[in-house]
């Protein structure tokens, strides 16, 4: 049987994004991304890696024997931990912390054939809503964290002025409740209802007010 050799993956010199030299950092600087998250698990470790795996449509990179599992969805060596926390208690029902997890996707279509294929599996929205800026689905993994998965309705500038100045006024309130039928939407999708409509708050509100959806 061939064997691994772990110092042939070990790359010969470092390389950085960037490298800035001493006082060219004048100014406090932002993350570039939000890189990775961890998550303590127990009973349920298995089924964890088995519905992050599942839901990101994502890789195994490592399994270490002392209970970490590393997953990720891109070229970047991991984008979520699942670790084993042996004896650890559930979080309750009313807590104090990170309330949800929420991934981007590029189109409607991407986000539909993930719902189908989560509940395929036996994973069901807990909500599907229009917020006018974005159009998301939410889940639950099988130890209760929550996930959303969503689609920017509008480009990154146009979704900041959105949110800073008319969502939650009240000619948006006017509109009803955005909250959808995930049957209903996949129906109108794959019948040919453009995105411009199942994308757009103002239609929806009116689509759900009809019973379409």
């Amino acid at each position: 049987m061939d064997t691994v050799n772990p110092t042939d993956f070990r790359p010969d010199n470092v390389a950085p994004i960037r490298s800035d030299p001493p006082g060219t950092v004048k100014a406090m600087p932002s993350p570039t991304k939000l890189h990775h998250l961890h998550i303590f698990s127990d009973e349920n470790y298995d089924k964890m890696v088995e519905f992050y795996q599942r839901l990101f449509n994502a890789e195994i990179v490592r399994v270490n024997p002392n209970g970490l599992t590393f997953i990720t969805y891109d070229d970047h060596d991991h984008r979520v931990v699942i670790i084993k926390r042996p004896g650890a208690e559930k979080k309750p029902d009313n807590f104090i912390g990170v309330s949800h997890q929420a991934y981007c996707y590029s189109s409607l279509g991407e986000l539909i054939y993930v719902y189908k294929r989560m509940k395929e599996w036996g994973y069901d929205p807990i909500w599907t809503v229009n917020h006018g800026n974005s159009t998301s689905f939410y889940y639950k993994d099988p130890d209760g964290n929550q996930v959303e998965t969503m689609l920017d309705n509008f480009s990154p500038a146009d979704t900041k002025e959105y949110k800073r100045h008319y969502q939650w006024s009240e000619e948006f309130s006017a509109m009803g409740n955005p909250t959808f039928d995930a049957d209903k939407m996949v129906e109108l999708y794959e019948s040919g209802t453009p995105d411009s409509v199942l994308l757009d708050h103002t239609e929806v509100c009116n689509l759900i007010r009809d019973g379409k959806l």
